[in-house]
């Protein structure tokens, strides 16, 4: 358990507004210097965004590379809703532990994509054992359409805001963006190439979520970074600053920088 301690300057005209000087047990008390302290309790815990990553890269390579045909006939269905189902429901808890973390981008992003794979493989069960139509390859569906363009319009926020954390997860999110939006199109207007487009790139989406996932799990097994991610989240740096230390995109420092203490991961 780590404790952080803050304290907040107050204006004397708005002290009264927090302190309730007739019942001091109940209100903070201003120090003399009119600062009000506060401590604020933080426990550290793994990385969720490395199961995170690797949860997303399995059922995208799975679903994009059946997207571009390397395999596959209409009884892939059977093998391919579990996966779907389980990785998403995985990346549906990465979301929910990215919540202690502080970690928006990894909340949102898991927690949408890990919705969408839960999703895709409930069609599938459906779709394997004659209760809804399998969509073969060029077939047209408004309804999956409008899913994935609707993914599309989210993952691009959080492309737009992964700028503020690493190369790996720009490449992930915009990649994924890309590949959504060609499935809104293959889907909405029946383009088996808009399809086989789209899985292509998922199955890249599928990658780099694999080496940004690898990159962090080698950063914190060896306290250093191992393969470049250029990882250049502001909250890591400020809180390196504030602490008098510089920050080294190499050598990573430990302690209070682990998740679940500092914002982000």
């Amino acid at each position: 358990m780590a404790t952080t301690t803050t304290t907040t300057q107050i204006p004397m005209a708005n002290l009264a507004k927090v302190v309730d000087v007739t019942d001091a047990g109940t209100y903070p008390v201003a120090t003399p210097t009119n600062q009000v302290t506060s401590q604020i309790f933080l426990s550290p815990i793994a990385a969720p965004g490395i199961l995170g990553f690797y949860s997303f890269a399995v059922p995208a390579v799975i679903l994009g590379v059946r997207w571009a045909q390397w395999y596959g006939t209409a009884a892939t269905a059977v093998y391919l809703w579990p996966a779907l189902l389980v990785f998403g429901l995985v990346q549906l808890l990465c979301a929910l532990v990215s919540y202690h973390a502080r970690d928006n981008l990894a909340t949102g992003f898991h927690g949408i994509w890990g919705a969408a794979f839960g999703a895709l493989g409930i069609y599938y069960m459906y779709a394997a054992y004659g209760v809804l139509p399998i969509l073969l390859d060029g077939a047209k569906s408004d309804e999956i359409g409008i899913w994935f363009a609707l993914l599309a319009a989210i993952s691009f926020s959080l492309f737009l805001g992964s700028f503020a954390q690493s190369l790996g997860t720009v490449f992930t999110t915009g990649v994924t963006t890309a590949a959504s939006i060609l499935a809104a199109i293959a889907f909405c207007h029946g383009s088996y190439g808009a399809l086989k487009a789209a899985g292509w790139l998922l199955f890249f989406a599928g990658i780099f979520a694999f080496y940004t996932a690898s990159a962090w799990l080698l950063e914190y097994q060896f306290m250093r970074a191992i393969l470049p991610l250029n990882n250049y989240n502001l909250y890591n740096n400020v809180a390196f600053l504030n602490r008098g230390m510089l920050f080294d995109p190499v050598v990573v420092n430990r302690g209070f920088g682990e998740p679940g203490v500092m914002k982000g991961q």
